[in-house]
């Protein structure tokens, strides 16, 4: 059944964001299956730089400090259109933090929820939208790709991902189950690629915002 409550005074909880949802057992929006094929991305504060030209061509990613995109959750209509001027977004990435030393399973969902609902909302607005998936360990697969399409285009990040052998391969195993759960067009990579990583389905690998940067220094030394 299609979500249309409202349980708070003014919809303080923002309700309206999963208006017209289908919710899984989580309560999460369960987004719809895109196919999409970006061929560059920035991020939301990059997105703002007025040098740049080629607007209809860029995808918008979120994969930065949530400090910079917090905003948009607080007031999501006051940003309909500067993200409409661009090709397509990647979902929202709040952090998703695992472990002994990590969140309460609480605020993680509550995360999720807020990736989803920002997803769905701007979906119904006509933006094309390209939904993230958190990638953790075996004990969070159910939950973290819940709510996620089948046979669509999504997209990882691996920033903080490829430092160690270890992190490389806990990512390489949640992105093969995550294919073998979702079975994905193709899968969009920002960041580098782990060399362990075989993948069963087509990638796309768009530059980091920290690559980018690094490849600038090194340009001009």
């Amino acid at each position: 059944m299609a979500y249309c409550g409202v349980h708070t005074a003014f919809d303080v909880m923002k309700e309206f964001l999963i208006y017209g949802a289908e919710l899984d057992e989580y309560g999460i929006p369960i987004l719809p299956p895109v196919n999409i094929i970006p061929k560059e991305t920035v991020t939301f504060r990059e997105s703002f730089d007025k040098k740049i030209k080629n607007w209809k061509e860029l995808n918008v990613n979120f994969y930065e400090d949530e400090y910079y995109y917090t905003r948009i959750f607080n007031n999501p209509s006051k940003y309909l259109y500067h993200l409409s001027c661009f090709h397509s977004t990647m979902s929202h990435d709040f952090s998703i933090s695992l472990g002994e030393s990590g969140m309460p399973f609480a605020l993680n969902l509550y995360n999720k929820w807020r990736n989803h609902a920002l997803a769905w909302y701007f979906q119904s607005q006509g933006i094309k939208v390209i939904p993230s998936v958190s990638i953790g360990d075996k004990e969070s697969y159910d939950w973290l790709f819940s709510g996620l399409p089948k046979r669509s285009t999504l997209s990882v990040c691996t920033n903080g991902r490829v430092r160690s052998k270890a992190a490389r391969v806990e990512f390489c195993e949640g992105f093969y189950e995550m294919c073998r759960r979702l079975d994905p067009l193709r899968v969009v990579i920002v960041g580098r690629v782990p060399d362990e990583l075989q993948s069963p389905v087509p990638i796309i690998n768009l530059k980091s915002r920290n690559q980018k940067i690094n490849e600038m220094f090194q340009g001009g030394e």
